[in-house]
């Protein structure tokens, strides 16, 4: 091995292995503090889902002591969309109209039939008030498509 590294003077010697460990640390704390940002992003994620399902369960809460009061509450454009999409149903179209005492929501789904039960029987465990008009299933090639309307009177909503 042929090195004329030793045979440099001292201060070249020194000067070389401290930019090698400043290199070195510096590459090493740079790598540290990318793991502590993405650390920093993972968490600030999950605090936002907690957030979320906080609100979701107050507003639970909320409907359950409203229903103690009265019998059913309606169901906000959100909340559906979040419901349609924890019971597995894709959202293919949505129309909202009203008339002068009636608000309409066209609704079509496409999903699997025990997962469209799923959404039925979810929202009537949380009291929200349901009034379907004109329900049709059709067969697709894989999935079902579901088309509905929901009415709410607009005293209610």
């Amino acid at each position: 091995m042929n090195s004329d590294f030793f045979y440099r003077p001292i201060w070249q010697q020194y000067g070389v292995c401290i930019l090698c460990c400043l290199a070195f640390f510096a590459i090493v704390y740079l790598l540290f503090i990318k793991d502590i940002q993405q650390q920093a992003m993972l968490k600030a994620k999950l605090y936002e889902q907690k957030i979320t399902e906080t609100k979701l369960l107050q507003a639970k809460v909320n409907r359950y002591q409203a229903s103690k009061n009265t019998l059913y509450s309606v169901i906000s454009e959100k909340e559906l969309a979040q419901v349609f999409e924890k019971n597995h149903l894709a959202l293919r179209s949505f129309k909202h109209y009203q008339t002068d005492n009636m608000v309409n929501w066209d609704i079509e789904l496409e999903g699997q039939f025990g997962d469209f039960i799923n959404l039925i029987s979810s929202l009537t465990n949380d009291f929200y008030f349901l009034d379907f008009q004109n329900l049709k299933i059709s067969k697709q090639e894989q999935q079902l498509q579901i088309m509905f309307t929901l009415l709410f009177k607009k005293g209610i909503e």
